[in-house]
């Protein structure tokens, strides 16, 4: 893992925790499933500003429903 100790370590925090369970409600009421770790990692993409690089499709789902920058390969 010595290649990536350049990168900084986001650690979430009990309210980063709150507003993915808030993501993740809001993606089941109009019929999308996530799971709890992508609604936390799209909470802390919408925290730090920062565009999610993905290839998994329930990204894209939660994307139709979501504020979420995708980056995608391809």
């Amino acid at each position: 893992m010595e290649s990536l100790s350049g990168l900084p370590f986001l650690q979430p925090d009990k309210q980063d925790h709150i507003a993915a369970a808030e993501i993740r409600n809001a993606c089941r009421r109009r019929g999308v499933q996530i799971g709890t770790i992508d609604a936390l990692l799209i909470q802390l993409s919408q925290r730090y500003d920062l565009t999610l690089l993905t290839t998994d499709k329930d990204f894209h789902a939660a994307a139709q429903h979501v504020d979420v920058r995708l980056w995608t390969m391809g």
